[in-house]
């Protein structure tokens, strides 16, 4: 079973359909690298909020380890080239190696030698011309195990990256995601190892949050149902992760665009409730724990079996 979600998931700026998948263990599609970056009408608040969670949570939403300078150059350059392609009308690029953000009217110098790496990092300078967050990984040749060697991260999901970063995907996700060493593990592994220059995967991962925070470094999985929850509590976390390699450097670089719409938005579309009906029912104990429907079941159901009873009279 598929979820479309549409306008709710872009914003009502640039509407598209996406797909996200409510059974697939992994969701895992090729994609397109012209379909990369997304920008829709919360673009500024989200960068205003980003500048200053970089400047009060620097440690929670920075982290670099030795040796990933030319990985994270080489990602802000790519970056750089692709925004005033792909939106000629709110980038442009300079002769003398400088990106300008019309936007924010923002002129950011891109040299090696700019003053600019006195206060930024190249990650965060993407940061502060996208939406998605970005992260860099790198893959050891001998065995095959990638590990996260740096991050810019100001919406994260219920994690730390101060307590994540240099770890392997196994030290990641193992013992913490639900079916991760029995269906994940090999898989996901196997598609970091065959990336390719010049191509792309992409999937979307959604959870029920009680909360609209974007940054959200604690965790909100296995929460036990100590408070009421309300209808208008509840909103939807769609995750789009976006990975590809770097040509030069070979490394990772996996980019997070982070949606969060409230549910009662969401379920005014009756298939989407249907849908999202059927996927929350299908949870197995652990994914269900994992997931926090506890917190949340009974003023989902309500919600949901209402809308698609109304649907049935029609």
């Amino acid at each position: 079973m598929v979820l479309i979600m549409s306008r709710w998931v872009c914003g009502n700026s640039s509407p598209r359909e996406a797909e996200v998948s409510l059974t697939s263990i992994t969701g895992i599609k090729n994609t397109s690298i012209q379909d990369w970056i997304e920008i829709d009408d919360t673009y500024l608040k989200k960068l205003a909020l980003k500048r200053e969670l970089f400047e009060k949570q620097r440690n929670a939403t920075i982290q670099i380890l030795p040796g990933c300078e030319e990985a994270a150059f080489e990602s802000l350059y790519l970056l750089a080239d692709y925004l005033p392609r792909r939106y000629p009308s709110m980038f442009r690029r300079g002769d003398k190696n400088t990106i300008q953000n019309i936007e924010t009217k923002e002129i950011w110098d891109l040299n090696r030698d700019a003053t600019t790496w006195e206060r930024y990092h190249p990650l965060e300078v993407m940061s502060l011309l996208a939406s998605e967050d970005f992260l860099i990984l790198t893959t050891d040749p001998e065995t095959g195990v990638s590990s996260l060697k740096a991050g810019a991260i100001c919406f994260p999901a219920g994690w730390q990256i101060q307590e994540r970063i240099g770890h392997s995907l196994w030290q990641i996700h193992a013992g913490k995601v639900p079916q991760y060493e029995s269906k994940l593990a090999k898989s996901m592994d196997r598609f970091f190892v065959r990336m390719r220059v010049n191509s792309a995967i992409s999937r979307f991962n959604y959870a029920i949050d009680d909360s609209d925070e974007l940054f959200h470094p604690h965790s909100h999985h296995n929460l036990r149902a100590e408070k009421k929850v309300h209808l208008d509590d509840l909103h939807l976390r769609v995750e789009r992760q976006f990975l590809q390699r770097l040509p030069k450097t070979r490394a990772l670089l996996f980019s997070i665009r982070t949606y969060i719409t409230p549910i009662t938005q969401v379920t005014k579309d009756q298939e989407v409730a249907a849908a999202l009906r059927t996927s929350v029912g299908s949870y197995t104990e652990d994914v269900a724990a994992y997931k926090n429907k506890p917190l949340w079941d009974s003023i989902l159901r309500d919600h949901l079996e209402q809308i698609l009873d109304e649907r049935r009279a029609a």
